[in-house]
């Protein structure tokens, strides 16, 4: 057998270990097949350190549905994760993985060439010699709403500095169509899970309190709190003779006694969609995980329901999740144990969504 059909044939056998494991996108499984990355399909949930690429490190992260989820160079700690936001750390990682790579498929090329990453100091092959241990060596901010600057040090001489525009589907490595298939499939099998309870200093000489959050946009789209005090000490407030208060806590505090039913219908690209229902609070809890802040402000009050918006915002990743509610009075009512009704519309670029809106 001459050595070119024994190439093939090593060639074929690798892409169909590669093409047996599951992936969160297509950009993912396009990187491992270009690396000829065999055995994922054996990884289980977690973080994956095994395999390297050109002397460097990679990392490989499995979800709980054992899909591979990141594929790139080790650039950042886990140390260094917990205080920084994941999804800029993977979108380095991938993406300067990729820009070391002699060859990419055509689709992956297209995507590439279509960002917007500029190199101010160093280049993409100087990340192949970053010490990934070296955690003060790292730094991160926003230049703009709009671009955001990492760069690398060593031995206190900055060594690589990376600048990009703020764009989710680029962060993400996904077309409109994945980001919404992904959410979607996220959403039907999350699980919720404990949190950090809030803890507020509240006033000793009142019986009410209101935590008062920020605003979106306009002053009607908020993301304020209502306490009071009672026997037991003080609790959200969850009333019938409070009912906007009431409204304000139920949409945005995973602390709230109730738990309302979320019949979801979601708008996807290109006039399509799916309805799917849930508790309220598996949306909400999902949606905080990713590092979303919720506002919330009503439309319209009729006396039997009342609508409203709720913004999901996510300002480092460049997107909001648009969800527009009608909760019918009797939920309410009953300490939020009923239905509310809903319209998504999820990762609307952040710069497209403007004060207009709320105009409609």
């Amino acid at each position: 057998m001459n050595k070119g059909l024994v190439t093939i044939i090593l060639l074929l056998m690798s892409l169909k270990l590669v093409s047996a494991a599951d992936f969160a996108s297509k950009r993912l499984q396009s990187i491992a097949m270009s690396l000829r990355l065999s055995g994922l399909d054996t990884l289980h949930y977690g973080i994956h350190y095994q395999y390297c690429y050109k002397g460097h490190q990679l990392c490989v992260r499995v979800n709980r549905n054992k899909e591979i989820e990141h594929i790139g160079l080790l650039l950042f700690p886990q140390q260094y994760r917990k205080h920084s936001t994941p999804l800029i750390c993977d979108f380095l990682e991938r993406n300067l993985l990729e820009r070391n790579m002699p060859s990419l498929d055509e689709g992956l090329a297209f995507q590439q060439r279509g960002e917007h990453v500029y190199f101010v100091k160093g280049t993409a092959s100087t990340a192949l010699t970053l010490d990934t241990l070296n955690v003060s060596g790292i730094g991160e901010d926003w230049m703009d709403f709009k671009t955001y600057r990492v760069t690398w040090s060593r031995n206190g001489k900055e060594v690589l500095r990376v600048t990009f525009d703020i764009d989710c589907q680029m962060l993400l490595g996904c077309n409109s169509i994945e980001l919404e298939e992904h959410f979607i499939k996220r959403l039907k099998q999350y699980e919720s899970h404990g949190y950090d309870i809030k803890k507020w200093e509240f006033p000793k000489h009142t019986n009410v309190y209101v935590a008062a959050g920020d605003t979106f946009l306009i002053k009607e789209m908020r993301n304020e709190l209502f306490y009071e005090r009672g026997k037991a000490g003080w609790h959200l407030t969850n009333d019938k003779e409070h009912v906007t208060k009431s409204l304000n806590n139920m949409l945005l505090s995973l602390e709230f006694e109730g738990n309302p039913q979320l019949e979801l219908t979601l708008d996807k690209f290109g006039y399509v969609s799916e309805t799917i229902s849930l508790p309220y609070k598996n949306w909400l809890q999902m949606c905080l995980d990713d590092g979303c802040t919720p506002f919330f402000g009503i439309k319209e009050r009729t006396d039997s329901h009342y609508k409203g918006t709720i913004l999901m915002a996510n300002p480092k990743c460049g997107y909001v999740h648009l969800l527009s509610v009608d909760i019918p009075l009797e939920t309410i009512n009953n300490g939020g144990n009923g239905k509310i009704y809903g319209r998504l519309y999820v990762y609307n670029p952040m710069h497209n969504l403007s004060k207009d809106y709320f105009k409609q």
